[in-house]
């Protein structure tokens, strides 16, 4: 099975919503009413600022055989702006950085051996479709997320090294960094 990936869009508002309600995406995933707004702002095409880091996300739903189960946010990184130290170290000198967030949302697609599937295809899809020079991913699980760590690493993403957030919504909270290399 392949997943489809597609931007997130107003078809999907509930089904995201429901999936941001469920206990094992709450846990890790930032579940502010600022993070909805931004979303729902993303889904409206950007047409209005969002005060959630300055609107600098894409959101992203993966599918298999037409069934919604992840979603996933990015971001690319610039080597001048503001960001974790450690990040500094890993940013690409030869094509684009970015960040992604990830979860399965779905809760019947939990435990069949997806995820680290799901995160490669997605990291080969993107710098296919969406950015030929991505050629640098990030991914920072919380610590207390070890079976997150585990699949990252199966999807090809290597530990660099551990941070603590400095801002947001888990400020303060230990975080792994974990980078994952294509080539270009």
């Amino acid at each position: 099975m392949i997943p489809h990936f597609e931007k997130a869009n107003l078809k999907r508002k509930e089904l995201i919503d429901s999936w941001l309600d469920e206990p094992h995406v709450k846990e890790f995933w930032d579940n502010s009413p600022e993070h909805r707004q931004d979303i729902l702002i993303f889904m409206n095409g950007r047409k209005e600022p969002s005060v959630y880091w300055n609107g600098i996300f894409t959101y992203w739903i993966g599918s298999i055989n037409d069934q919604p189960y992840c979603l996933f946010l990015t971001a690319e990184c610039f080597p001048d702006q503001h960001c974790p130290p450690l990040w500094k170290e890993y940013i690409s000198n030869t094509g684009s950085t970015y960040t992604i967030d990830f979860c399965i949302g779905n809760r019947d697609h939990l435990g069949k051996g997806l995820a680290a599937v799901t995160l490669d295809a997605f990291t080969v899809f993107f710098q296919a479709q969406v950015d030929n020079k991505a050629d640098t991913f990030f991914i920072d699980p919380d610590v207390n997320n070890p079976r997150a760590k585990h699949v990252y690493e199966k999807a090809g993403f290597k530990l660099a090294g551990h941070f603590k957030m400095a801002e947001g919504f888990f400020d303060g909270h230990d975080t792994y960094l974990l980078v994952k290399k294509l080539k270009a």
